[in-house]
């Protein structure tokens, strides 16, 4: 048996990466409103495989945005 280091989001998922964890934790913080633009005619990409990609997008902007900018 060995030990293992994992991350525990504010929703109890587990992640065994502590930046995939963050980027979780960015999304549920924005969730609401990266939705509505998701939706929102200023969004162009209507596909599924689409809105998933901005999505991971904004949310990785997002926390980008919170680790670099002072």
């Amino acid at each position: 048996m060995k030990t293992i280091q994992a991350f525990v989001t504010s929703d109890n998922k587990l992640f065994h990466s502590e930046a995939t964890a963050a980027e979780h934790e960015m999304f549920l913080s924005k969730k609401n409103i990266v939705e509505e633009f998701l939706d929102s005619d200023l969004n162009p990409y209507k596909g599924h495989a689409h809105k998933g990609m901005a999505k991971i997008t904004i949310i990785n902007w997002e926390l980008w945005k919170a680790q670099n900018v002072k």
